[in-house]
Order: C-alpha cells, then structure tokens, then sequence
C-alpha cells in the first residue's frame, strides 16, 4: 500500500476520533448546563422536604447531586445518573431509592399511561384496577397481589402518586425506586415525588402496626414469617376463644390461592359433616342444597355443598344465617380437622373479625348428637 494512502487513513481514523471526542465534550459540556440549572431546584427541594442537599464531581468528573432526608420514617436517597453510551448527547436520569417496609412480599409498579411500558426491565405481575377511575384511566398498575394493591394504595397515596406523575414507582421485596427520564428542574414535583416514594415504602409498616393493633384487640400474639401458617410472606394472629384456638391468616395459604384474610378453628368431625358454603356467581342459576325462596338472605347469596345437607343446614340456626349474609364472606368451609371462613380481600377491621370468630366457634363446636371423634 502506498505510503500516501496510509496517511489518508491514518488522518480519516484521527479525523472521526477526534469528531467524537468533540461530540462528548458538547455533550458533557451540556450536560453540565443543566446540572446548573437545575441545582437550584434540587437545593430547594430539599429544603421543602427537611433533607441535606449535596453536590460536586463524581469519580469520573461528572456534576452530581444528591439529596438524603427522612420522610414518613423512611430513608430516602435522590440522586441522578448520566447515560454516555449516545455521544451526542449526555441523558440523565432521575431516581429515588430507599428501603421499605414490606412484610407481605408485595411486588407493585406503578406509572402514567403515557409512560407506555415503563422503564426498569421486565416485571412480572398482573395489571390491576384499583378501583378509583381517576387513577385507573390515567395509570397503569401491576401488582403480585392484587388484593393487596387495593389495600396499600390509600386516598392519599393516590393523590400522591398523581402528583408525581412523571415518576415510575416500583415496589420490589424490601427495595423501592422511584425514576424518571431527565434531570427534574422542578423543585415542587421533585419534592411530591419524594413524598410519594415515601409513602409507598412506609404503607407496609400501616400493615404491620394494623395488625399489632388487632392482635392486642384479639388478646392474641401476632406471628409472622414463613414458619407461620399463612405461608411465607404472610402473617398470622392467633388466640384463644372459649377454650379453642384460633388462627387469623393474612396472606395465601400455602403461598397459593388469593391473597385474603383467613379464621380458622380445629375440631374434630365426622366425613358426614364436611361441608362448602361459598358465595353464588352472580346472575348464575341457584344451585346447592339451601332452598332460595323466602326473605333468608343466605339462600340467595350463597350455596351449600355437603354430604350431608340436611344435618348441615340444622347447624345453620336463623341467627347464623343471618350473620353470615350480612359479614358477606366469600366462602366458610368444614372438613375433617378444620372450620374456616375466608374473605376475599385483606381485612383487618377488628369488628369483622370478631364476627367470623363468632361464626366459625359456632360451627366448630361439637354437636350434641355428634358423630365426633
């Protein structure tokens, strides 16, 4: 190859090098703008929300801030980060990280419609409505536990949340973040965003402080962890009531099934008193052994499946029926070894419970004719 030649290439090679190290220097140089012109905002952020507001050189010389506060009893880290991969340009980032309080495992992302798939790689869960359409028709939220989305995402929250649209915020084992693309400059969304994230990684302790609360109530212990029997994740309370022990489960039996709210009472039964009594398909045909006509209420909301109906419905007198309807449980189920009545949602009003310990005692009892072993 001739000399010539050479050189030519040589020179292109250098050329390009250094068009791109030009390219990344505007682009730092920018990016050092903004840093700029959003410190200002970012220190008074801080300032709204009672934090420490940091800055300077990163390692590598890039501009950065950091704001750390204490919100809601929740430590909360605000920094930012730049994207080099695109030379023409420096991309920041904007997150919020802390640790939450999560005892039942929840897995839960929350963020705007037209944040289309959101950002943060793949996360598994079903998209779930919460049930204020404000929130449904403008965001999009994916929950483990559906249920238990419902009961973690309170008005305020909410409202929160919406006031820090531009933010997508995932809630994963013990870990939360909260991430926009861009540098905020705004100090009044940053600072609900800090509030929001706050709020979401502190609502587990609300779970755990409720149910303390309760089991005090109760005058029972509260337990929790995989060893307990409402699986791993779960929680459970359990008591003594007329001389029975009762189990109060919060969580999926066995880590299967839906996420609810479970009293159940041992005993000792013959086969012929097994019994379902579960919540009708609404608009389905009447099906089961309780007659629907009349002005009982059982008979139209729910069906019987025993193998011994008749006995069964002896041990539902007109005071249990009534009580049953009106709790609304979505089923109570007797075997063998075991009373049980099941919400299907998380629930942790101490009324109701006290309800269903009433409920399940009188079913759980022994029959005075038996068969009991």
């Amino acid at each position: 190859m001739e000399p010539i030649v050479v050189l030519m290439i040589l020179s292109g090679i250098t050329g390009l090098v250094r068009c791109f190290a030009e390219a990344r220097q505007e682009a730092k140089r920018a990016a050092e703008a903004r840093w700029r012109l959003a410190r200002p905002s970012w220190q008074r952020a801080a300032a709204l929300v009672g934090g420490k507001f940091t800055s300077g050189p990163d390692p590598q010389g890039d501009p950065r801030m950091q704001i750390s506060v204490v919100c809601e009893n929740v430590s909360l880290l605000v920094d930012h980060d730049i994207d080099h991969d695109d030379v023409s340009v420096a991309r920041y980032h904007t997150r919020i990280t802390g640790t939450a309080r999560n005892p039942s495992g929840l897995r839960l992302r929350v963020h705007e419609q037209r944040l289309r798939r959101g950002s943060g790689g793949a996360f598994r869960a079903r998209q779930v409505d919460v049930g204020d359409p404000a929130l449904d028709g403008a965001f999009v939220v994916k929950a483990s536990i559906p249920a238990l989305a419902r009961w973690w995402l309170t008005a305020p929250l909410r409202e929160a949340l919406r006031a820090a649209a531009d933010y997508q915020v995932t809630l994963e084992s013990h870990r939360l973040t909260a991430v926009r693309a861009g540098l905020e400059d705004d100090a009044e969304k940053l600072a609900s965003a800090i509030r929001a994230a706050a709020l979401v990684a502190d609502r587990g302790r609300g779970l755990t402080k409720e149910l303390r609360a309760l089991s005090q109530g109760l005058g029972g212990r509260l337990l929790s962890g995989a060893g307990t029997a409402s699986s791993a994740g779960g929680m459970t309370i359990e008591l003594e009531h007329r001389g029975r022990l009762f189990t109060v489960e919060f969580g999926r039996v066995g880590g299967k099934g839906a996420f609810g709210t479970r009293v159940r009472a041992a005993r000792a039964a013959s086969p012929s008193e097994r019994f379902t009594l579960r919540r009708r398909p609404r608009r389905g045909p009447p099906r089961g052994a309780l007659d629907p006509s009349g002005d009982d209420a059982l008979p139209r909301a729910y069906e019987l499946l025993a193998e011994a109906p008749d006995r069964v419905a002896q041990r539902l007198g007109d005071e249990l029926r009534r009580e049953i309807a009106a709790l609304r449980p979505a089923s109570v189920t007797g075997d063998d070894a075991a009373v049980t009545l099941v919400f299907g949602h998380l629930e942790t009003r101490r009324d109701r419970i006290e309800r269903a310990i009433a409920i399940v005692s009188a079913l759980a009892a022994p029959e005075p004719r038996g068969p009991y072993r």
